[in-house]
């Protein structure tokens, strides 16, 4: 019954009524963890979901330019349903996450009669690599893939790799020290406003040095007055009483003496610093005009995107053109989504090409 009473109380929370148990250091490793940082989400989401935006399209060069080519049956695999169960967005997104916070991203190639009929994204912790032999040994039992399969047949995304370029490794594990630490922030503000900044100290006894012969108060006495003080705390009293010959020494800090809001603040920079994310995409609040904001998508796709856009088009392409006619066909992101801006932007570009001779008026 007397646990029943009591309330719920999650792991890093403290329950006010029940001694205070000292807290296991937090270590972030996992996905589950990480993205329960609100920087890391954000980080994770944008980049992601940038790349996925982006049509991802092939293209047959004609009369010497690359144009798009809706008669090649890659051309309803990357832009609609490259399978069953996914569109051509999730299949990108979701492979991104998984590059990005796992370190590899696994992309089954289906054939039929030798041509492309899916593209399957395979399930976390489904797919083993041999750097070995250079086999992949695949059980997914959520796409139904079982079996090896040769590097050919795979399209392997990896995140920065430390074995030579095998296998990626996930940013998580990279930054895993600055995670723990914006973790560790982030409890200490539960613990504080969920707990109402319960205030913890010390009572010592006074000896009082004008009466000979008297001594300082008994551990007994002490635990009687620290249990009636505690139980006033808890009980809603924001003022207690204490006997003339016992002291009260405070040992919490508030969160301005702990600096937990520059904590979280340095914290999020960090966190940006290893995803490759201006701050302002996760609304850091770092700009102060336009031109700025401007400026930091211009980095946000040289600096972060880039590399990996090109890193996925150059996988694509090799796994799923021909060498006989690679110099024909090529599978690339269209990057004209990145470029727009408000409309009197868009007129002046506009106006500014067609008078210089670069675009035509149809």
């Amino acid at each position: 019954h007397k646990r029943a009473m009591e309330p719920n109380t999650e792991a890093g929370e403290v329950n006010p009524r029940l001694p205070s148990v000292p807290q296991q250091p937090i270590n972030v490793h996992s996905n589950d963890q990480a993205m329960k940082l609100s920087a890391a989400y954000r980080c994770t989401s944008i980049l992601s979901g940038t790349i996925a935006s982006l049509p991802l399209i092939i293209k047959r060069k004609k009369d010497g330019y690359f144009t798009p080519d809706e008669e090649n049956e890659l051309y309803g695999l990357l832009t609609r349903m490259p399978n069953r169960r996914m569109n051509s967005f999730e299949l990108i997104r979701n492979a991104v996450v998984q590059m990005i916070n796992r370190g590899n991203a696994y992309i089954v190639i289906r054939r039929k009669f030798g041509s492309v009929s899916e593209l399957v994204l395979c399930a976390n912790d489904t797919v083993t690599y041999d750097k070995l032999n250079d086999i992949y040994i695949i059980s997914d039992p959520y796409n139904r893939v079982y079996g090896r399969f040769d590097s050919y047949e795979i399209i392997h995304l990896r995140n920065n790799s430390l074995d030579g370029g095998y296998t990626g490794v996930s940013t998580i594990q990279y930054a895993s020290r600055i995670f723990s630490i914006a973790a560790s922030a982030d409890n200490q503000n539960l613990r504080t406003f969920q707990n109402g900044t319960v205030i913890k100290g010390i009572i010592t006894g006074v000896k009082d040095s004008g009466s000979t012969g008297l001594t300082g108060m008994t551990g007994a006495q002490l635990k009687a007055v620290r249990e009636r003080v505690e139980d006033q705390f808890n009980s809603g009293v924001n003022i207690a009483e204490m006997p003339s010959d016992a002291s009260f020494h405070q040992l919490s800090i508030n969160p301005i003496d702990a600096q937990l809001l520059e904590t979280k603040k340095f914290s999020v920079l960090d966190i940006c610093r290893f995803y490759g994310v201006h701050p302002d995409k996760v609304f850091a609040g770092q700009s102060t005009n336009y031109k700025a904001s401007e400026m930091s998508n211009v980095s946000f796709l040289t600096d972060t995107l880039q590399p990996i856009l090109k890193q996925i088009e150059a996988e694509f392409n090799y796994k799923l053109i021909p060498n006989s006619v690679a110099h024909l066909y090529k599978i690339s992101f269209d990057l004209s989504c990145l470029y727009q801006t408000d409309l009197i932007t868009q007129a002046t570009y506009l106006k500014t090409m067609e008078e210089a001779g670069v675009f035509s008026v149809n």
